[in-house]
């Protein structure tokens, strides 16, 4: 597999003049040109990025973004006849470069016969397809009248098989709420949506406040309306927003909790 190419700085014009350029390689998957902002365009992180002690050195890129864009991509089985695929999404930047890919993993009968409530592990690789962290949601009923003894929960490994966090649905009567653990158990997030999460032709918000309590706002997940293909084909847009200079750590349980908001709320429903 191609790893991209390199393009080395500086360089000359075709009058032989230097021409300024960043001091880190930019990164140009096969196939892709040179227009900012298109997707497969994907700048290095600094030199000087450290990654935790246990992280793989592929979520470098993350230290350095104030803000993560997923895309679910559009399968037009599901569309047309109803068959639950394995969800798809490209994970990109700001500027909609992508960066990440996720795929799900679970096995056909279970998607058909489970639906949304559907156990799941999901992939999470690099542009190389390297592995970067895997999410595991177990099954847990929804919608009894014991829901408060079926909360959904997933957990964020990373690399695989090192548990790094835990993200736990909270019981409340109205509004989503959700609780982002750390490997020592110590909540570092919690998270709050809107009082009416099953919003049309407007974006919903989910509030990410700091620590334990709910006075000092952190970060936002928000839902974008996605129109006619959220409509038919159950695809769904999310933007992701932190500081930048956010804890690597943090920023990647915070990005998982956000396929956990996904299923439950925003996931087609059409064979629950």
């Amino acid at each position: 597999m191609s790893h991209g190419t390199v393009i080395s700085q500086p360089r000359p014009d075709e009058k032989g003049r230097d021409i300024q350029m960043s001091p880190y390689p930019v990164v140009v998957q096969p196939g892709m040109g040179l227009m900012q902002g298109q997707p497969g365009l994907v700048q290095c992180p600094p030199p000087n990025v450290v990654v935790p002690m246990g992280l793989p050195a592929g979520l470098a890129y993350l230290a350095s973004l104030d803000e993560i864009k997923v895309h679910q991509i559009l399968e037009l089985a599901e569309v047309l006849i109803g068959w639950e695929r394995n969800n798809k999404y490209d994970i990109c930047n700001g500027a909609d470069q992508k960066f990440m890919f996720a795929k799900e993993d679970t096995d056909c009968c279970t998607r058909q016969f489970c639906g949304v409530m559907r156990p799941f592990v999901m992939n999470v690789t690099d542009n190389n397809q390297q592995t970067l962290m895997t999410l595991h949601r177990p099954f847990r009923c929804q919608g009894s009248i014991f829901w408060c003894c079926c909360l959904q929960e997933m957990e964020i490994q990373s690399p695989p098989g090192v548990i790094q966090g835990k993200v736990k649905e909270i019981w409340t009567c109205c509004v989503p709420k959700y609780k982002v653990y750390d490997a020592q158990n110590h909540c570092v997030f919690t998270i709050v949506g809107d009082c009416c999460y099953c919003k049309c032709c407007t974006d919903v918000l989910f509030k990410v406040f700091e620590g334990d309590s709910e006075n000092m706002e952190e970060g936002q997940i928000i839902k974008h309306w996605g129109g006619c293909r959220e409509l038919f084909g159950g695809a769904n847009d999310f933007s992701i927003k932190f500081p930048a200079n956010m804890d690597l750590m943090k920023k990647v349980l915070l990005f998982g909790a956000t396929f956990l908001i996904d299923f439950n709320y925003f996931e087609y429903r059409g064979n629950q």
